[in-house]
């Protein structure tokens, strides 16, 4: 672990710890306070606040990034690079297609539609689940997060959808002229050889350890030498914003490799040779 991801968890221990800290009080508070007959409690005020704006800002957060998806998403016809047209129709190098996972596709598509469904429920046919006492005692926050999550469960049957019937496009492929990377179904776009500055396998912090916390992701970094053409020719308006923070983010931890991060995992037994061509491609 580098100097760099090692002040990245601290500064995360400075958030963290006072939110579970602050939650553990309040908890305490409220149970030996606890007064089964009085109508309301007034005594933790400034608690609810505090959640309220913990859950506001998480909200935020996580709607610019599900929004830039989204837009991204419909806009996926963006003028690319210049370039990109010469580098796809270039000799094929490597192709590794994304793993058919019918089942799981489709359990993920039932899955947005049931929840589709239920949310529809709430919203045209409020009375069927709840008392109208309740539906009166909702408050603005919790109105706003039942739309963003209505917005996202129709998103997701359009997504799960057409990755269940079109199936998706291919991780990786590689050309004598540049390379793809599109895991997800979110694109880098064509890269060209020649505007990559640097490659290294490198480390990133990745939240994927539950236990744990963060834990570290190998990866391949790549340095781009013009990171700002390429954002704008591959992302729309509101993700490239989360792009570029993310780029900061990962190049801060590779001390400057990380413009676009590739995952070993992604590419499986061709990985060594995915490492070798971008060696042969990039002289560092």
């Amino acid at each position: 672990m580098t100097n760099n991801q090692q002040n990245i968890i601290r500064k995360l221990q400075w958030i963290i710890y006072p939110i579970v800290v602050i939650m553990v009080v309040e908890f305490f508070i409220k149970f030996f306070n606890y007064a089964p007959f009085e109508a309301s409690d007034n005594g933790n005020t400034a608690f609810e606040y505090i959640e309220t704006g913990i859950m506001v800002l998480v909200l935020v957060t996580v709607s610019i990034g599900v929004l830039g998806l989204i837009q991204q998403f419909f806009t996926k016809e963006l003028p690319r690079s210049i370039h990109a047209k010469d580098a796809s129709a270039a000799k094929q190098l490597i192709k590794i297609d994304t793993p058919q996972q019918v089942g799981a596709q489709l359990l993920l598509f039932a899955v947005a539609i049931g929840f589709s469904v239920l949310l529809n429920i709430i919203l045209f046919k409020p009375d069927f689940i709840f008392e109208p006492a309740q539906i009166k005692a909702f408050k603005l926050i919790e109105k706003v997060v039942f739309g963003f999550f209505y917005i996202i469960a129709h998103f997701l049957i359009i997504v799960f959808g057409q990755r269940l019937f079109k199936g998706m496009p291919p991780i990786f492929i590689a050309t004598e002229k540049g390379f793809c990377y599109e895991p997800t179904g979110i694109s880098t776009g064509w890269i060209l050889w020649e505007d990559i500055a640097e490659v290294a396998e490198s480390t990133v912090l990745s939240g994927s350890g539950i236990n744990n916390g963060p834990v570290l992701m190998p990866v391949i970094g790549i340095k781009l030498k013009n990171p700002e053409t390429y954002n704008n020719a591959s992302y729309a308006p509101l993700l490239k914003y989360v792009v570029e923070f993310g780029q900061k983010f990962h190049n801060y931890q590779t001390e400057g490799v990380g413009d676009i991060l590739l995952r070993p995992s992604d590419f499986g037994d061709q990985y060594n040779q995915v490492v070798a061509l971008f060696k042969s491609k990039v002289k560092s």
